[in-house]
């Protein structure tokens, strides 16, 4: 009898504390590819993806689920949308062909879960590119709706593509607000500007000369730190392209002095039918990025 009460005991210990995790995962809708727990979508935009998702898993079997919750309950959404991944069971269960798109209203997190059979089409990095370009500039200024329909739109269209599929689905591709922008246009008018200096200084010393070829390539450095800065993001490219830029103008304009020449040098519930539907069983690797919004 004791013993009976020390198992019983450590059961009920167990459950305590399991128990919050278990309470944490939003139980799967009727609808189960759209599941707005934290009533923020309208029902066309929950129609919308229902309709989508249900046709591209009946044709090829990946299955795209969008869900939005309220909160996290203390969790990180790595570990929360992993688990409801395959709690679910989203994709199938050979292919793994499931995608998550979750996000928290009050912790204000987003991410986008891949199962193992869509990490070639859809890398971290890309998913992360997704998320600021489609999603997170919507999601700030609180047009969740919008948001959640347009970065599904760019979830489907690359899936879809990877099958082969046909579809107008087609994502709206919203351009970020950065100050990578107007270094990089600095940086245009530094390339021009230095390379007219160099042609002043043809007569100069060498001390003269390379002076002026570090000082030139000084400019370089804001652009580098900028791009390197903003490479989560994907505005990386830009700032080093001109880094770039520059360092071959001040070049150019280095040989210039020494050789004596001149130089030159960017919810709502739905209302349509459905129900009974679920995952293939489909697992997810930890593939996928996170973002805060």
């Amino acid at each position: 009898m004791k013993r009976f009460c020390q198992i019983l005991l450590i059961a009920f210990a167990s459950v305590c504390i399991l128990a919050p995790n278990v309470l944490a995962i939003v139980s799967q809708s009727e609808r189960f590819y759209v599941n707005d727990a934290a009533d923020v979508l309208s029902s066309e935009t929950e129609d919308y993806i229902y309709e989508n998702s249900l046709k591209l898993d009946e044709a090829t079997g990946a299955q795209i689920v969008v869900v939005a919750i309220k909160s996290l309950e203390g969790r990180s959404i790595e570990e929360y949308s992993t688990e409801l991944f395959r709690s679910y069971g989203i994709g199938d269960k050979e292919k793994n062909n499931g995608l998550l798109f979750l996000f928290s209203l009050e912790d204000r997190q987003s991410r986008i879960e891949v199962g193992y059979g869509l990490e070639g089409a859809l890398p971290d990095g890309k998913t992360g590119r997704i998320q600021d370009e489609y999603i997170i500039p919507y999601f700030r200024n609180n047009n969740f709706d919008e948001g959640v329909r347009n970065g599904y739109q760019a979830l489907f269209q690359v899936v879809a593509e990877e099958y082969d599929y046909d579809s107008d689905v087609a994502p709206m591709r919203v351009a970020k607000k950065n100050n990578s922008v107007s270094l990089c246009l600095i940086g245009v008018i530094l390339c021009a500007i230095t390379s007219s200096i160099g042609s002043l200084f043809s007569n100069g010393s060498l001390k003269h000369k390379t002076t002026l070829f570090i000082i030139l390539e000084l400019f370089t450095i804001p652009l580098i730190i900028d791009g390197l800065t903003n490479y989560a993001q994907g505005w990386y490219e830009l700032p080093l392209m001109f880094s770039f830029i520059n360092f071959v103008a001040a070049f150019f304009g280095f040989s210039l002095i020494t050789g004596g020449g001149s130089g030159g040098g960017h919810s709502h519930s739905g209302h349509s039918g459905g129900s009974g539907h679920s995952g293939g069983g489909g697992r997810s690797g930890g593939g996928g990025s996170s973002r805060s919004f």
